[in-house]
């Protein structure tokens, strides 16, 4: 029995989260890079983006001390949690920029790793600008 009310509570919140995507998602513009080494003896390297793909996702802005508390090492005034469709985890995570509003920000990574969170049937990530 108690199987059943947890499938049912992860039910409703999904069906919640839909209902917010269907009035409150933005597009936002998700951007991939190619790097280009420059010079070899130096390590310099460039990022060459290319087209962005245009994805609908809840953007929530987050003040300083749930950045501290959230992205720990992470110094930046903007920050910003996006929920997206799991159909997106790959975009995401190789992603090199997220641009919200005409703004760039950039995903927070750990030893060069994307930091997601799955939820059913979405995705939760945490964005800064720098």
């Amino acid at each position: 029995m108690c199987k059943l009310q947890e499938l049912e509570q992860l039910d409703r919140a999904v069906s919640v989260l839909s209902k917010l995507f269907r009035e409150k998602a933005k597009t936002i513009k998700i951007y991939m890079a190619k790097e280009v080494v420059v010079d070899p003896y130096e390590g310099e390297k460039e990022y060459v983006l290319s087209q962005p793909v245009g994805v609908k996702a809840l953007v929530v802005d987050l003040v300083s001390t749930q950045i501290e508390w959230k992205m720990p090492g992470i110094h930046s005034s903007k920050a910003k949690e996006i929920i997206v469709p799991k159909y997106y985890k790959n975009l995401i995570l190789k992603s090199y920029k997220i641009e919200i509003d005409g703004e760039d920000y950039f995903g927070w990574k750990v030893n060069e790793k994307m930091q997601i969170r799955e939820e059913s049937s979405y995705i939760r990530l945490y964005v800064y600008n720098r």
